[in-house]
């Protein structure tokens, strides 16, 4: 799983951030290729952080993070993607399904003989990133025709390409599938509506040209795959795919979306309240167990 070196380089990342002034650490986890054993060569070693921290300090301290990550890499030879989520974003209704999955697969690191975090994907955490998921298609449009008016037609093709992604990932996540990046969503969301009749044969031209859009995926965690030249060369033809793509997907996802609110609703009706309140969350002990900073 992990080499000797790499074993010292998260060992020191960790000693700098339990050591630092940032947020307080509750959990590391090992996640990725590295975790699943299907790493190869050029894999890096992925590490999640779950600090006690407001939502809204997340970006500033994962690029804390970076920096000491980029410090350890320039010692060690070791490069290190470190991912800091807020306590916050465990909740159910804050879940991403990206966040799931790296639970999934994460190996716990510290504290010693901490055990794995499990979490599911649930309705409500599919309500939540469909509507940011379409938010963001709701500004793409004009980000899109801004990049082809100022001649940037490889970020306006990108922009058109991953907001036709956005709109794939937003139907399939109502679904509750969450194993999907990318040009792999499209290819899902073709096979389970386009294929099957649940959606016309006119969307299928979005979904080709978003697809053949994506270059090879890149190497490092949380990059965005680059744009193919041909999809650049095309940009304005993309721009319109997207936009018929938006007039056509989004009212069928929004109806989806109800659909699944209101079904979230009968399900929290049955539930009870007294009952909801009384049942501690996964990781209700991450707090009595974890938060360690310096002088604690």
């Amino acid at each position: 799983m992990l080499t000797p070196r790499e074993r010292r380089a998260l060992a020191a990342l960790l000693a700098r951030v339990l050591a630092g002034a940032g947020p307080p650490l509750l959990r590391a986890l090992l996640f990725g290729s590295k975790a699943r054993g299907d790493f190869d060569d050029a894999s890096d070693v992925d590490v999640l952080l779950i600090c006690d921290m407001d939502p809204a300090d997340r970006r500033a301290a994962g690029a804390a993070l970076a920096r000491a990550a980029d410090d350890v890499a320039g010692a060690l030879g070791v490069f290190i993607e470190p991912w800091v989520v807020a306590l916050a974003d465990l909740e159910e209704g804050c879940r991403t399904p990206m966040l799931v999955d790296a639970l999934a697969d994460g190996v716990p690191l510290w504290p010693p003989g901490a055990p794995p975090i499990r979490l599911p994907f649930t309705p409500a955490d599919a309500l939540f990133c469909a509507d940011c998921l379409l938010d963001w298609v709701r500004e793409g449009g004009a980000e899109a025709a801004a990049a082809l008016e100022q001649g940037r037609w490889a970020d306006a093709a990108r922009r058109a390409r991953d907001d036709i992604a956005r709109l794939a990932t937003a139907a399939l996540l109502l679904t509750g599938d969450t194993r999907h990046r990318n040009a792999g969503s499209l290819r899902r969301f073709r096979r389970r509506f386009v294929d099957t009749g649940v959606l016309p044969p006119a969307i299928l031209p979005a979904l080709l040209w978003a697809e053949a859009a994506y270059a090879a995926e890149p190497a490092r965690a949380g990059e965005r795959p680059a744009v193919t030249r041909r999809a650049a060369a095309t940009a304005p033809a993309g721009c319109r795919l997207a936009a018929e793509a938006e007039a056509l997907l989004v009212p069928w996802i929004l109806e989806r979306a109800r659909a699944a609110a209101r079904a979230c609703a009968a399900a929290g009706r049955r539930q009870g309240a007294a009952t909801w309140r009384a049942a501690a969350p996964p990781w209700a002990l991450l707090r009595r167990t974890g938060g360690a900073r310096a002088g604690s």
